[in-house]
């Protein structure tokens, strides 16, 4: 039996949102939509911008279920019996044939009234590594990623790094809630000091739980499967891209080599990296570094270094087909990671579109990311091997252009969906046997998409 009737459990269901992971979930129910099922979004309060999705809102297609606020989404992992509650409410209401999970943050507990309702097979597309890290990727605020959640002692030293550093154990179990704030590393807070056990030990129920995870990149499925995920139940499937993103644009030809920055400005996306190795480059660079983004973006530029500032400048945001156009005028993107990452969006995207990356050599971007084919790696926090980078490709523009005819990502939204109902499939027919899920066997996809 094909699902008619899917849940989808995430905070941040929005069209216009510039966020890959946000703006994923809205193609993937797209495609839902497509196919003739009923769409239920167990979400928060937080204001949204439906954008096309009015229409099947209005002909009863797609419902929208508000289960948490935005207080909620604001403590990320803390469990919430309201929430849980509520959840449980509209899933015994809508008693959906499959749910789905993609952004977990402040949801947990909606997860959990998932799992334990059990009438339904319940599947998490991981997003970000939220199942394993309070800070959903894996950084610790220091230069070495972090290898996961071995104790809850470890994620207190964790905490301790981004507020507490030197304040006695009982002294900050005893700090009011005022205190409670967003601190670096960017989804943990000072609330998590004092509820860590909890939020780590609902993470790992979820984990234990889940019919079915999907792990974008090899990383995260490896990640999970260490820290506790049934193996059989972990599927490594490989994102796709909407076509309507995709327009592959004959490239304009400038003497200038042109990069661009799609990242913003939060630290784990390097901008910081970028502005110190841009500092460093020599001043007869024929090199235009774009970074499209919003107010804050423009903001940090205009404050940097005039070194620095001789190449990169602030242009405005674009995303969606405009952005697939833009592609045109890029030789290259700039991926500079600091974090952990989950085959980005922005890479594939510019693959799509026929753009070569160059991108810090991490877990779950290496995968994607062939040397000297479709891009170039690049140590992830050394601002000197991106000055290198930066000068080799101003310098031989002729090696950056010539990965545009080998850059290619194939892959779409809807083939990602048609290895969501394989999986949905194999998870029926395990439950009616009584027997284990079987693993879907996607390893070719990376290799396909690129080739």
């Amino acid at each position: 039996m094909n699902p008619r009737i899917v849940a989808l459990i995430t905070p941040f269901f929005d069209a216009g949102t510039p966020g890959g992971g946000v703006l994923y979930s809205v193609d993937v129910v797209r495609e839902w939509l497509r196919r003739g099922r009923r769409v239920h979004v167990l979400t928060s309060t937080r204001p949204r911008e439906l954008a096309d999705l009015r229409a099947p809102v209005a002909r009863g297609d797609l419902k929208l279920h508000f289960v948490a606020s935005a207080e909620h989404v604001r403590f990320t992992h803390v469990p919430f019996g309201d929430v849980y509650d509520a959840a449980r409410r509209e899933l015994d209401a809508t008693e959906p044939d499959v749910i789905h999970v993609h952004n977990t943050q402040g949801m947990l507990s909606a997860v959990r009234a998932a799992l334990d309702a059990a009438a339904a097979p319940t599947i998490l597309t991981a997003l970000d590594f939220g199942l394993i890290c309070l800070n959903h990727c894996l950084v610790d605020g220091t230069p070495d990623p972090c290898s996961g959640p071995e104790s809850p002692g470890k994620c207190r030293r964790c905490l301790a790094r981004g507020g507490l550093r030197g304040v006695p154990g009982l002294a900050a179990r005893l700090m009011p809630s005022v205190l409670t704030r967003r601190i670096w590393p960017r989804y943990v807070r000072l609330e998590h000091y004092k509820t860590a056990d909890q939020c780590l030990d609902l993470m790992r129920s979820i984990l234990r739980d889940l019919d079915g995870i999907v792990a974008p990149s090899p990383s995260l499925a490896r990640k999970l499967i260490e820290y506790g995920a049934p193996p059989e139940r972990v599927h490594e499937v490989l994102y796709g891209v909407a076509p309507e993103k995709v327009v592959r644009p004959p490239k304009t030809h400038s003497a200038r080599v042109r990069l661009a920055f799609l990242g913003g400005t939060d630290p784990i996306k390097g901008l910081a990296v970028l502005l110190e190795a841009a500092r460093r480059l020599p001043e007869d660079l024929s090199l235009d570094i774009l970074a499209l983004g919003g107010a804050a973006l423009a903001g940090v530029l205009a404050r940097a270094d005039a070194r620095a500032a001789r190449y990169i400048r602030a242009v405005p945001a674009r995303f969606g087909r405009e952005l697939g156009k833009a592609h045109a005028e890029f030789d290259a993107v700039l991926v500079p990671s600091q974090c952990h990452e989950n085959s980005p969006f922005v890479i594939l995207e510019s693959f799509a579109n026929g753009t070569p990356v160059i991108a810090s050599d991490q877990p779950g971007i290496r995968h994607l990311v062939w040397e000297g084919r479709n891009g170039w790696l690049v140590r992830a926090d050394c601002p000197q091997a991106w000055a290198e980078v930066l000068s080799r490709a101003a310098r031989n523009p002729e090696q950056l252009r010539a990965m545009r005819q080998s850059t290619h990502f194939d892959r779409t939204t809807a083939d990602f969906v048609d290895d969501l109902q394989e999986i949905e499939a194999a998870i029926r027919r395990a439950r009616a046997l009584g027997k284990c899920v079987r693993q879907v066997d996607t390893s070719r996809l990376v290799s396909a998409a690129l080739a």
